[in-house]
């Protein structure tokens, strides 16, 4: 782990509902970061998306954030932060980063 560049990866969206397919690409983007021997993931963020998104059919944020702490309870490395979520507005990326 010495000189690697540690690393967050961060997955915004709806997950509605969270799938294993969204776990999977957490499991792949980290395996290949680590491949190149240039990174190291320190953790992995679910992040779903305000109320306020407008997607048809969309689950409450209180449901959808409770599905994907389920989803990331036996991982040492992802969690689901709930930021995003509690905002009045659908929010960018850009500003879900800073």
């Amino acid at each position: 782990m010495k000189n690697q560049i540690p690393l967050i990866l961060l997955a915004c969206g709806s997950f509605n509902p969270i799938t294993n397919m969204h776990m999977r690409l957490f499991e792949l983007a980290r395996d290949h970061l680590h491949q190149t021997g240039q990174y190291h993931v320190i953790e992995g963020i679910i992040s779903p998306v305000s109320d306020n998104y407008r997607k048809k059919g969309l689950a409450s944020a209180k449901h959808r954030i409770a599905m994907a702490q389920l989803a990331v309870e036996t991982s040492d490395w992802l969690r689901v932060d709930p930021w995003e979520s509690e905002q009045e507005t659908w929010t960018e990326t850009v500003k879900v980063l800073r």
